[in-house]
């Protein structure tokens, strides 16, 4: 079965509306057994299964009016002149009340679901969130987190776009879960780092603290597990895989790789969320992957004119208040290269001649 994450996953599942409506005994078995596997979701199912039946509930009520509708021309003249008692005309008035109720909900039921508040951040702007059911959020430079219409009541489902630290707010009733292109993390309440942009080949989400669940929209299979410390690496797309030096060979064929995340100085701060503390840390990384990095950070961009020099791996750090020549400058003092400026915010790279 799916992995179902919000109310709307249920109600849009047609096996799920047999089973809330009692209509097909075999599916009723099969949701039972669903709910005994899957406890934490009885809340979630209860709400769905609610709101399918306050559906089916108006839907019966615009039937009872149209039918009414389609009797009157078929009565008597002195019938339809009769004045109708005070009793069925206080009944008459509640059902298209009603009913029109129901057809307004029905409406903003459909219309309003797909609804969502953004928040976006430029090249070199930062944001710092505070979202409705209390989790805190930092968003990097360049990137936008969705937050679905309902967030806090029948969901905590967010979609990211860049990267983003999240402070999680524990509730077991609504897991929260961010959804990118490659990656669906799921939590309950934890602190969790997602980095998504779509100009980059590789994704990851590390976990600092508590527990979470990583879905890999490529591949249909159980949810990685991760523990505080943990980081999980998948491929954007299918074609592209992560480097196989350190993974597991399991998770070589499943598009994936588990690490660590990075301690990079004596006090264990971490490379993974140092762009919270105004930090630009790289460790054993593609001048490429760097590039992109300085290009959010500094509102560049940055052309290679040869491929040797994008794939030669540096480890520095740096205060994001940094000039770019000085990060340019320390970069190049280990490993040569050159740069110079060919545009109003362009900077092109190429090989030193020795």
């Amino acid at each position: 079965m799916n992995a179902y994450q919000s109310i709307q996953d249920f109600i849009l599942d047609e096996s799920f509306f047999r089973y809330a409506v009692r209509q097909d005994p075999s599916e009723i078995v099969k949701w039972e057994g669903y709910l005994q596997q899957h406890p934490e979701q009885a809340a979630l199912i209860q709400l769905a299964k609610q709101e399918l039946l306050d559906m089916q509930n108006a839907l019966y009520l615009v039937d009872a009016e149209q039918n009414y509708a389609r009797l009157i021309p078929q009565l008597d003249t002195p019938v339809r002149t009769i004045v109708p008692k005070k009793k069925w005309t206080l009944y008459a008035a509640a059902a298209v009340l009603l009913c029109l109720m129901a057809t307004l909900w029905v409406f903003q039921y459909h219309f309003n679901q797909s609804q969502t508040m953004a928040y976006q951040t430029q090249p070199a702007e930062k944001k710092t969130i505070h979202l409705p059911d209390g989790t805190l959020v930092k968003l990097n430079a360049a990137s936008k987190l969705e937050v679905s219409d309902g967030f806090g009541k029948t969901n905590r489902a967010v979609k990211l776009v860049g990267e983003a630290y999240m402070e999680v707010a524990k509730n077991k009733a609504l897991p929260f879960t961010v959804a990118t292109q490659a990656l669906q993390v799921r939590v309950l309440g934890t602190t969790i780092n997602v980095r998504a942009y779509a100009n980059e080949e590789l994704t990851a989400a590390s976990l600092i603290e508590g527990s979470a669940e990583v879905i890999l929209k490529s591949k249909a299979k159980s949810p990685i597990r991760l523990k505080p410390k943990d980081k999980v690496v998948a491929a954007v797309k299918e074609s592209t895989s992560p480097s196989k030096s350190s993974a597991p060979p399991h998770s070589q064929e499943e598009g994936y790789k588990m690490e660590t995340v990075t301690q990079y100085d004596a006090e264990q701060r971490l490379a993974e969320t140092s762009w919270t503390q105004q930090k630009l840390v790289f460790v054993n990384e593609p001048l490429s992957s760097i590039a992109k990095t300085l290009e959010r950070w500094y509102n560049i961009k940055i052309e290679f004119q040869d491929a040797d020099i994008s794939a030669r791996k540096y480890t520095a750090a740096f205060d994001d208040r940094e000039e770019l020549q000085y990060v340019l400058e320390s970069l190049r003092s280990s490993i040569p290269f050159s740069y110079r400026k060919i545009g109003p915010r362009t900077i092109s790279i190429y090989l030193t001649n020795q």
